[in-house]
This record gives structure tokens, C-alpha cells and sequence, in this order.
């Protein structure tokens, strides 16, 4: 479910509210059980969501050591949760395919099942119908969707989102101190030959945001060329990363780019996020508008620059060893909470990300050793 679609969220709001609300009515809040031989987590499918998660499915393989980890995911951020450390196997299921998703879960016999989704209707609803023996989730204001779980945490929105998954693991009423914090990591495969092994200088542009109000989270293309004239070498490289569907858009982009003088090529990894990760660990500096790729990034531990805009650096910004967050110059943006809080005048917020802003940033994350 794409939280950038109004039509989904409407559907979500006016049809799973009374479902799942009048489903809870009928049951009653259990206590955790005293054995987790089998437990199920589930998380939203955004991907770089999937990515923040890492950190508190680290938390709980710490905790249940011996127990059996199902990460439940979905098409959208499977890609992600391919090489994020904490599970022992992936159940892929459609939030959109009630009749094929509820068996899948059911058939897992799960003793707990902790939902770290902040907004959606359906999963809390598919936690409900999953059989598991207890069922714990978020409280978010305004969603109405936390009566079914056993335990829930509160969401918050002046936290970022990674301590927002930790207060879950900690409230669940699964995991008693002491407790084990993880930073959000990958499982990289280091094997295989390495795309442009033979250039000595890459820098990564990620220009492309996903969801129905991409747009508003994109910079200029004249912001971009002055910001590669700015951090170029005579011997850069510069790759403008997406995904297939983003080819359309790059190669009149890549054009401008060699146009101006600045060698350039589009990149689109082979095999998903693996690939492109190692890509990424490679480069000098890798700029990119708030997305998953940046998220990405920055979890490897590249040099990464987050142009955040819109996006609310407290709750979404970038989390690494090597990171810079970039706001609007004038104090505008830094709105967005779940996801589609789009204000007033949104296409007013990246304009205001000055050039100058991205240099001084990417020299920061260089310095960092």
C-alpha cells in the first residue's frame, strides 16, 4: 500500500477503520506468552522504513535468540529486506490479497507477532487474523487502529522513526532489560566483480524520490550541475543511480551532465539493492534527495548527503557514521511525518536547499574518517 496515494489511504481510513475496530470489540487483550519458539515481525513497505527496521529486528535476535524470526514483507521493500540482518526467512505477502495473505500468516503458528507499520489499517488488521498467540503494535494518533493489538507503543512524532521502532521492541512486553541497542545495518555480499573497479574517483547523485508526491521531494537539475561542477575532480565520475523506471528521466539528465563538461553516467544495479550497495560504499560522496537509496547509503556507511526538504530531518533524516542532513535555507519543510502531510504551497520547500548548503555538506562528510 502506497502511503503517497490518497485513494489508498482513503480506502485504509473509511473501510479498515470499522472492520478492524469492530473485530476488536470481540476479543480480549492477552498476556505474552512465557515461550517464543516462533515470532513473526512485520514492518511498512517503504524502503527505507525497511531499512531504519534493522536496527530493532537486530534488538529482538538479540532477545530470542533461539527462536525462529519471520520477517513478514512485501514486493515493495523486498528488495530492502533481503540485506537487513535479523531473520531467519522472508514470508512474502500482498497487502491488497486478504484471501491470500491471511493462510500465509496462519500457517506460521506464530507465538508473537510485533507489527512496526505506524499507519496502516492492514496490518494491524492482518496482525489480528494472523493466529499468532499475541499481537503487539503501534498507538499512532489519529489512526485508530491499536485496539486489536495485545500491547501497543506509542508512535510519536518528535522522535525519528528509529527509536520509534525500539520504543515498540521495549513496550511490547516481549523484552525485559537489559537490553541490546543496535544501529541499523546490511548483510553485504562482497563477492562478484565490482562495477567501475577501475575508476579512482565516484560520486553518486540520487535525484528521484518515490510515491505519488515525488516531485515535491526532487532539487533542480540546475541545482545538481552546479553542485557537480562544484565538488568535481579531473578524474570523477559521477553516477546518477534509479531504478528501470527511472531511465526515462536520467538520460536527458546524463546528457546535460556530459554537456557541461562533467563525465557522467546513469547506473541501474543489476540485482536490486546488493550491487548497488557496494557501488555506493565506493564513493566518495553519494547525494541524494530523502528516499531509500539515501537510507541506503547511509547505513552502508557512505560519505551521504541528505537533501531533506520536505522531509522532517528529526524523524526521517539520515542515520550513519558518515552523514549530513541538508534543510531548506529559509527554515521551510520539515513537515512530513507518516509520510503525506503535504502543506500549504510544498512546491515552495526544495527551491530553498541552496547550492552552497550541498557543498558545504558534502566537504563535511569527506572530512569524516
Amino acid at each position: 500500500m502506497k502511503r503517497g496515494s490518497r485513494m489508498n489511504r482513503v480506502l485504509d481510513f473509511w473501510v479498515g477503520t470499522p472492520v478492524l475496530n469492530l473485530l476488536a470489540t470481540f476479543r480480549r487483550r492477552r498476556k505474552p506468552p512465557t515461550q517464543i519458539l516462533r515470532l513473526g515481525v512485520m514492518c511498512s513497505p517503504a524502503l527505507g522504513d525497511t531499512l531504519l527496521f534493522s536496527a530493532a529486528l537486530q534488538d529482538l535476535r538479540a532477545a530470542y535468540p533461539q527462536a525462529h524470526i519471520t520477517h513478514i514483507c512485501m514486493k515493495q521493500n523486498l528488495a530492502a529486506a533481503e540485506i537487513i540482518p535479523g531473520a531467519d526467512e522472508r514470508l512474502l505477502i500482498s497487502l491488497t490479497d486478504p484471501k491470500g495473505t491471511i493462510p500465509k500468516l496462519r500457517a506460521q503458528r506464530f507465538d508473537a507477532l510485533v507489527d512496526f507499520s505506524s499507519w496502516q489499517r492492514l496490518t494491524a488488521f492482518y496482525s489480528l487474523m494472523s493466529g499468532a498467540k499475541y499481537i503487539a503494535g503501534f498507538a499512532t494518533k489519529g489512526m485508530r487502529r491499536s485496539r486489536g493489538y495485545d500491547r501497543t507503543a506509542e508512535h510519536r512524532n518528535d522522535r525519528h522513526e528509529i527509536k520509534n521502532f525500539r520504543a515498540l521492541v521495549e513496550g511490547c512486553g516481549l523484552v525485559s532489560a537489559p537490553f541490546h541497542h543496535h544501529e541499523p545495518a546490511l548483510l553485504l555480499d562482497e563477492s562478484g566483480p565490482m562495477p567501475f573497479a577501475e575508476e579512482p574517483d565516484l560520486i553518486a547523485f540520487h535525484l528521484w524520490a518515490s510515491g505519488q508526491n515525488s516531485h515535491l521531494r526532487e532539487w533542480d537539475d540546475a541545482n545538481w550541475i552546479a553542485l557537480a561542477k562544484a565538488i568535481a575532480r579531473p578524474e570523477t565520475l559521477f553516477l546518477i543511480t534509479g531504478g528501470p523506471g527511472d531511465r526515462e528521466r536520467s538520460e536527458p539528465f546524463v546528457a546535460a551532465m556530459n554537456a557541461a563538461g562533467i563525465r557522467t553516467q546513469s547506473f541501474v544495479s543489476p540485482d536490486g539493492f546488493r550491487t548497488l550497495t557496494r557501488v555506493l560504499k565506493r564513493c566518495r560522496a553519494v547525494v541524494s534527495v530523502n528516499t531509500g537509496v539515501m537510507h541506503l547509503a547511509a547505513v552502508a556507511g557512505a560519505p551521504t548527503v541528505s537533501l531533506n526538504g520536505p522531509t522532517a530531518e528529526h524523524r526521517w533524516g539520515a542515520r550513519g557514521p558518515r552523514v549530513a542532513n541538508v534543510q531548506p535555507a529559509d527554515g521551510s519543510g520539515g513537515y512530513l511525518h507518516l509520510g503525506f502531510e503535504f502543506g500549504e504551497n510544498p512546491a515552495h520547500v526544495m527551491p530553498q536547499i541552496l547550492v552552497s548548503q550541498a557543498i558545504d555538506a558534502v566537504r563535511q562528510v569527506e572530512a569524516v574518517r
